[in-house]
């Protein structure tokens, strides 16, 4: 019986030795990130190649992506916009588009997908004339960003709540603009009153919607790598990636002007599929 638990015992330890060995590969293989059947598209660019999977449950932007990359969209394209320690932007510049530009539904899935370093997502109008917060057609970007501890995320968080219920607040005070100007000359405590109306009005809607929690999971890939979480269910994340991160990194270190553009030309020599969905 002795015999039979000690084997059982060595059994046990080299299970878990193998086990070990086998995670201690997967962790610390350059290939990591590949997935066999993963849809992965290669971005050559004036500072090195970077390789991207899109994901598959944003199957409205995986197929516009890999459409604009058969039609050659991205080929000889700048950086446009480059935001230190956040993010790095192309597609088409602010020039090649207009009013009319197209768009595509939203695919906000948050968690899983979160603005982590390395994470590539669909850029678009923001909330005052995009409510439904619809993914430009064409441009996109790729999240360089910067490292945040859980109490700099908690104090973020409240930031970002305060600063969404004065956004509501200035949408009302729009609605009522006239109403506003016209009780300002005739009767300012009639004008303060409405002010406190429309405040409290929206700090009650948006009460309603509580803000946004970083998982534990966003929290610790926040501190590890970094990330841009501010935009974490603002933007389609579609993608990521899977080599060249340091690529982009050089790319989000080009020096920039007041508008965030480029001083230097920064482009995107040719995107092609590497491996595309069944």
């Amino acid at each position: 019986m002795k015999n039979l638990k000690e084997w059982i015992i060595a059994g046990i330890a080299v299970v878990c030795v193998i086990a070990v060995v086998v995670i201690l590969i997967h962790y610390f293989s350059p290939h990591d990130g590949r997935q066999p059947d993963s849809t992965e598209v290669l971005i050559e660019t004036s500072e090195g190649d970077i390789l991207v999977r899109l994901f598959d449950d944003t199957p409205l932007h995986r197929d516009n992506f890999l459409r604009n990359v058969e039609a050659h969209a991205y080929d000889n394209r700048p950086f446009h916009r480059i935001v230190p320690d956040m993010v790095i932007q192309a597609g088409a510049a602010e020039t090649d588009t207009s009013e009319a530009s197209p768009t595509i539904p939203a695919e906000i899935l948050c968690p899983p997908h979160f603005h982590r370093q390395g994470a590539l997502a669909a850029a678009r109008e923001p909330d005052s004339i995009n409510p439904d917060r619809r993914s430009s057609a064409l441009q996109w970007y790729i999240v360089t960003g910067k490292t945040y501890t859980s109490a700099e995320l908690s104090e973020l968080q409240v930031l970002m709540y305060e600063a969404r219920t004065n956004t509501l607040f200035e949408h009302l005070c729009g609605e009522y603009a006239f109403e506003l100007a016209r009780l300002k000359e005739k009767d300012y405590e009639a004008y303060q009153e409405l002010l406190n109306k429309l405040l409290v009005e929206a700090e009650e809607t948006m009460a309603k919607t509580p803000p946004h929690r970083y998982s534990h999971v966003q929290r610790e890939t926040y501190a590890r790598i970094g990330g841009a979480p501010h935009l974490d269910g603002e933007y389609t994340v579609f993608g990521e990636v899977i080599e060249g991160m340091p690529v982009a990194l050089r790319i989000g270190r080009t020096p920039v002007d007041a508008n965030e553009h480029p001083r230097r030309n920064v482009y995107i020599k040719r995107v092609t599929i590497v491996n595309g969905p069944e």
